[in-house]
Formats: C-alpha cells, structure tokens, sequence
C-alpha cells in the first residue's frame, strides 16, 4: 500500500460549506478503478447502465505497457490535476503549468522519490487510455446527453535532469486536459469537493470509494441538490467501482475497510446490504451535516451569474445577505459602466469579498485603473510566496505556483524549468521575482516582465556555464 504523508486527520465539512468543485461528468462516471492493485492484464472494461431511463454505455481501453487501466493512487493525481485547473479560474485550453512537487502536494502524497515514478505512470496511464461515454456524458450547457471519446490528458510533457529521462523533483511539466473535460468545467457542470477531508484518508481505497460515492449523492441534473441516502444493486456497484470480482460476497469483502472509515470519519452513517444474491442491495446513508436552509433569492441571483450555489452560500453565511446585495449593486454598476472582466463570477466574488477597498464608489462613467486590472479571487497569496519561513523548496514551490499562474503560456516548460533552477539559485531573488509579476500583471507589462525575466535567467545560465568551463 502506498504511504501517505502524515496528516491531521479532518472532519467532513457541510455541503454548504464547500467551495471547491470539480468536474461532475468525471465523478459521477467513475473513470478510475478504486482498486489499489489490478492484474497486468486487465486493460480494458465497459460499463451499461440507464441515463434518464436510456441506455448508455461507458468504455476504458487501456494499454499493458502503462500498467493497464488507471486505478488506485491515480484517481487522487486526477483529482490534484483537475483541482489545479479549477483554482487557476479555468481558463485557456485546459494547460497546467506546474511541478510535480506541486501535483503531490496537492493529491496529499508523500513527496519522496519513489512518488515521483508512481506521478510518471500515472500521468502515462491518463495519457494513453481512451474512454468512450456513449450517450452519458451531460452537455451541460446545452442541456442534453451526448456520446464523448477522450483520453484524460490530451497530452503533457516536462523536463528532466540532464542526468536521467524521468520525472523528478526539479522537473517542470505542462498538462492539458481533455475537451470534454474543460468544456464541462467552463459550463460550471461540476459538484462540491470536500479536498480537504478527502485528501485526509488513510487508504486509496477509501478515498478511491469516497469520490464515487459522493458523486453518487448529487443529481446529474441539478448538482446543487445533495441526497441524504442512495441505494445501489451490489452487482451494478462492483460494475460502477470497476472492481474485477463482482461476487456479492466478494464485493462486501472489497468494500469493508472503506465503509468502516468513512464511517468512523463521519461521513457515513451507514452501508446496509439487504436481500441475497444477484438482487442484494446496498444502501448509503450520509451522516446528518448542518441543516440547510431553503436557498434565498440572492443565492439565485449570483447563480444566475455563474457563481456556484455553494459558493453563493458560503458568502452569504459568512458576510450576510445585506453586505453581499450591497456588493452585488456595486459589480452591477461595474458592468454598466463598460468594464471588460476576463472571468466575471471570479470578479463578482471578489468584489464581494474585497476588504481593502479596491472598488471604491467612482463617478459615473469612470472606472479606476485598480478595477481594469483587479486580480481575480483565485490569485495565488504573494504573502505566501514570498515568505522566507521554511524550507527552500517550499519557498520556491510557492513561488512557482504564482508565477505560472500569472505568466502561463509566456514561458515554455523548458523555460519554467529554468526558472526553478534560478529561484533555487537566488537568481532572480523569490521575493523580488514575485512582487514584480504581480506588479506587472496589475499594469498590463507581463509580456514585458516574461521578456525581461527571461534575460535575467539567461544571463545567470550563461555565466554559471563559463564559470563551469574555467
């Protein structure tokens, strides 16, 4: 069994209380066999099962030379990934600029060398698999079930040392995902994530099971609305978990761990099985969480403007319905007043949440250059950043995650790996180099800032390459 790294050990949160999402398509789905350990030979698997009372089908082609079918600790680097991308706002074609230090993190692995090889098979297996959902992937935006073939990753590649092909802790990687999967997440077709609980398991499995169930707890159609119980045929879940043996008795067998910890955990109350054989059910009851109350209609009003209900909740709890209608009437005016937002319910949010006075109240068709350029709410904190607490490779993994946030396609990952080498290096200095991209971003120069940069690390490559030759 893989190690995980030591971690306090965290209570599930309410629904409403969620603000992370991902994709719903892929969680409801289950691409990702929960079994930590699968025979070499199993590469391929096909699921049917009804959608709105139609027949659909999903499909997994693997490939023997990966491993076979993605399973076990690759659902959590999916996860990381697909969560990487969510908190970047979503944007672009689906890339990721990243570290693999950074996909670790954020999966709740341990970042030791070995995990290194196990990111490089995961990411090959995410890579090569095809999957086909015939009539069950929801074209959200266009309201209907549609047929999707994709593979996971529509491609990535990274750096390696000079000395090895592999990837490792210097390594910088640039991912993207799959069509289907970014074009979903735009259209907000997603479900609430509890990543801090989840990553908080102790077992693969556990957490390989958690993700299906609590897909399993929202309508397909309406991802806002949490169910407090679900039962499910024994043998129709082998299927969906994409567990070989499909054996009732076999299946509780396989399952018994997970249900113990997730009840344990407080997320379950209960996994009842009933009835014998081919027919025997099992039925999930959810620990009861914070009641919630009916939705407002200002919850409607930020959904309507592609905030996420739990997010909208979230907002309102913590700073009241008055405070949050008041900012609301203030982003309404921005819009009136011709300002050109990159991600409006990314601004939206922040407008809300803005406690520094970035939006002042301004004369009527005047808008100050703070707002043309306000950062979105999902920045990355150049506090953190910058902060000289802690190991160095922390400090550099916090900067790298601003910088690539901010520059994103300017630099290659070529370049990005240059540039980890010369924050290690102290060339450019981490707080410096930070500060100045924000500075950057905030008047409209980072393309100049990318340029710049890049002659400084270049500089600094070229002199350490003459004083290796002396």
């Amino acid at each position: 069994m893989a190690r995980r790294k030591s971690q306090e050990k965290q209570a599930p949160k309410p629904v409403g209380q969620l603000t992370r999402m991902e994709e719903a398509n892929v969680a409801r789905l289950g691409l990702i066999s929960i079994q930590e350990r699968i025979p070499a030979d199993f590469t391929t698997w096909t699921v049917n099962f009804q959608v709105d009372g139609r027949p659909a089908k999903l499909t997994c082609i693997g490939s023997p030379d990966v491993g076979g079918v993605p399973h076990g600790l690759d659902g959590d680097i999916a996860t990381a990934l697909m969560d990487l991308y969510v908190e970047a706002g979503a944007l672009g074609d689906g890339r990721i600029h990243t570290t693999p230090y950074q996909i670790l993190t954020r999966a709740g692995l341990d970042t030791s060398g070995r995990y290194y090889q196990i990111l490089n098979q995961t990411l090959l297996r995410l890579r090569s698999t095809t999957y086909k959902a015939s009539e069950a992937w929801r074209d959200h935006g266009r309201g209907r079930w549609t047929t999707a073939t994709f593979n996971y990753l529509a491609d990535f590649e990274y750096t390696s040392d000079s000395d090895q092909t592999e990837l490792s802790s210097s390594s910088a990687i640039t991912i993207r995902l799959a069509d289907p999967i970014v074009a979903s997440i735009r259209a907000r077709y997603t479900k609430p994530l509890d990543l801090e609980f989840l990553t908080s398991l102790e077992r693969p499995l556990t957490r390989a099971l958690y993700r299906l169930i609590d897909a399993r707890r929202y309508n397909p159609l309406n991802p806002d609305e949490p169910l407090m119980e679900f039962t499910v045929s024994v043998t129709e879940w082998a299927e969906a978990c994409k567990i070989l043996e499909r054996k009732a008795t076999r299946v509780r067998i396989q399952l018994k761990s997970a249900h113990d910890e997730l009840i344990e955990r407080q997320y379950l109350s209960g996994a009842e099985y009933t009835g014998r054989g081919v027919k025997q059910l099992l039925t999930y009851t959810f620990a009861a969480g914070q009641p919630r109350l009916p939705d407002s209609g200002l919850v409607a009003a930020l959904t309507a403007l592609q905030v996420s209900a739990a997010v909208a909740r979230k907002l309102i709890t913590e700073l009241g319905e008055a405070h949050v209608q008041v900012r609301l009437a203030k982003f309404n005016q921005l819009m009136a007043r011709g300002y050109k937002a990159r991600n409006r319910s990314a601004l939206l949010v922040d407008v809300i949440k803005d406690s520094e006075g970035k939006y002042p109240d301004e004369p009527e068709g005047v808008i100050p250059l703070r707002e043309r350029h306000a950062a979105p709410a999902y920045m990355p904190s150049l506090d953190e950043a910058a902060s000289d607490d802690g190991p160095l490779e922390a400090q550099v993994e916090a900067a790298m995650k601003t910088l690539q946030f901010l520059l994103r396609e300017r630099l290659s990952v070529n370049e990005y790996a240059l540039l980890r080498a010369g924050l290690i290096a102290g060339q450019p200095d981490i707080k410096t180099a930070t500060r100045e991209a924000a500075a950057a971003k905030v008047s409209g120069r980072l393309d100049q800032y990318a340029l710049d940069l890049l002659t400084v690390l270049h500089a600094a490559l070229n002199r350490a390459t003459r004083s290796a030759r002396a």
